[in-house]
């Protein structure tokens, strides 16, 4: 009998034997790290720093420190991966993003310097190319090309042209602004009926609340709007089929030299949910986690989402976080977006295509919730199906704001079965629709470790007057920090974006840097 290519077993019964040694040692291996672990909570564990969270901050923080010969610290990781909102996984014929999937500019963002002098980003900015986009409705009427053109490129020379001086003096929201410039413009120069406009700025706002994670275009501050500094550069730069993880590989040095690679995941303990930040020694912090272990510490660098931070803050922090701090966390806002990527047997939709935005008239959606009934509403806001590099059999569906936290208390069968609906409805009558195969679909509101998607500062945000930098002023005892807080809502400029969280990941690590010496 040939050889077991994997165990290098003779026999069946070889292989039977050995898989029952495997499963035996596993257990035991399992029970071995259990009971280290209970032993390791006897006692409170010293450590200089406690990085709570092992995403983009706080592996951003550790690679610092450990570059800088700090080493004695602990990461404490809720999940049982490092990445937090970065999220590869293996799907189709790759990967896919469920969370950050492109690196939006070149000019300032320091994950492009990181990566690229690797050689390893792309461009994505096809996606931008809005003659490919195919705009349709849920009966199957395509829009001409030239007039869906129009309407979007419209859309992005509005964004484009939002520079501070204009806007300082402005008040009100982002759709306030937004929809009287995009009916200024085309009164203008009208080039379709008028009526479908209120179409068209339907899918626009929809387009825009997946940039800026709100519900709702008039929740987002206008004034704040500006604050956010957009990167020069290509904006949709992908990872060359690898994922976003990569940007993990880079921050360890794995990349270019494994032998190199700093020692980063040796000082995460996974799955390990922290409950209580307790500071009120005046000395050092002591963390404690759901299963009951204890880490004492000098410093520790909070890097969780603001989602967690809302909803746990109160009960996490001993003694409670300042008022100035509080009303940050209560004044900025985080929203939900998702995807759901889906797999068909083969690529049925044109080449010459790579995206599907619907627009919904009154009418239309009207007549398809007295079909399919309220329960299916969430079906119209999945505004775009798009295309995915590196996989030619896969569309990416995105929604956000309240469906989007909706539909993470949907089973899969509903989720699959609404999306199928709603392709075949608005393709079967020009394309040869096919029934997708698989399904994989992120659910960054319901996961307690995570509750939103990434941050923005809305109406509530100016009229509390908080900023990023409320969010990002350490505690001190003294002159000594005692927690630190990094992460993409601490960034005054690059909020809601990975660089974002990594340039805030450097700088607390070198807040603790320089406090030191």
């Amino acid at each position: 009998m040939a050889r077991c290519a994997i165990c290098g077993a003779r026999s069946i019964q070889g292989i039977k034997t050995l898989m029952l040694k495997y499963i035996s040692l596993k257990h035991l291996c399992k029970d071995e790290v259990r009971g280290e672990s209970s032993r390791a909570c006897s006692l409170p564990k010293q450590t200089k720093i406690v990085i709570v969270g092992a995403g983009a901050a706080g592996v951003a923080a550790a690679s610092r420190l450990l570059q800088k010969g700090v080493n004695d610290f602990v990461i404490l990781e809720a999940n049982d991966r490092i990445g937090g909102r970065i999220n590869t996984k293996d799907f189709g014929e790759n990967v896919v993003d469920l969370g950050a999937e492109w690196v939006h500019g070149e000019s300032g963002n320091v994950v492009f310097q990181l990566a690229s002098k690797h050689n390893l980003l792309n461009s994505s900015a096809f996606l931008l190319d809005f003659s490919k986009h195919e705009v349709v409705t849920i009966n199957g009427e395509i829009m001409p090309n030239e007039e869906s053109t129009k309407a979007l490129k419209l859309y992005f020379n509005i964004m484009d042209k939002m520079e501070q001086e204009e806007l300082k003096n402005e008040t009100g929201s982002l759709g306030d602004y937004f929809i009287k410039q995009y009916y200024k413009a085309f009164d203008e120069k009208p080039f379709m009926n008028r009526t479908r406009v209120a179409e068209y700025l339907s899918l626009i706002e929809k387009m825009q609340n997946t940039v800026d994670c709100s519900d709702t275009w008039f929740d987002v501050s206008l004034k704040r709007f500006i604050e956010y500094w957009e990167c020069g550069g290509d904006l949709t730069l992908n990872w060359k089929g690898r994922g976003y993880k990569t940007i993990f590989d880079v921050l360890l040095q794995k990349i270019p030299n494994p032998e190199e690679r700093l020692p980063v995941m040796e000082k995460i303990e996974f799955e390990k949910v922290v409950t209580t930040c307790n500071y009120s020694s005046g000395e050092n912090v002591t963390v404690t986690t759901r299963d009951g272990c204890k880490y004492s510490a000098s410093h520790v660098i909070f890097t969780g989402s603001l989602g967690v931070l809302k909803e746990k803050h109160s009960s996490m922090f001993v003694p409670p976080l300042s008022q100035k701090k509080q009303r940050a966390i209560q004044g900025l806002n985080i929203g939900t977006v998702n995807k759901i990527f889906l797999e068909f047997p083969n690529r049925w939709w044109p080449e010459d295509k790579i995206n599907f935005d619907f627009i919904w008239s009154e009418k239309d959606k009207k007549e398809f919730l007295q079909i399919y009934g309220q329960n299916s509403e969430w079906l119209c806001d999945v505004f775009d199906f798009i295309s995915v590099a590196y996989q030619p059999n896969l569309l990416c569906a995105w929604i956000t704001g309240k469906n989007a936290r909706y539909i993470e208390t949907l089973s899969d069968t509903d989720v699959f079965d609404g999306l199928y609906l709603l392709l075949k409805k608005a393709f079967e009558s020009h394309d040869n629709i096919t029934k997708p195969t698989r399904m994989l679909r992120s659910k960054w509101y319901t996961n307690e470790h995570f509750r939103g998607s990434y941050s923005f500062q809305s109406m509530l945000s100016e009229q509390m007057n908080v900023t990023p930098r409320d969010l990002a002023e350490p505690i001190m005892t003294g002159n000594k920090p005692v927690i630190l807080f990094a992460g993409e809502a601490t960034h005054d400029h690059y909020y809601s974006t990975v660089h974002g969280g990594v340039e805030t990941g450097f700088r607390e690590a070198d807040r603790l840097i320089d406090f030191e010496r």
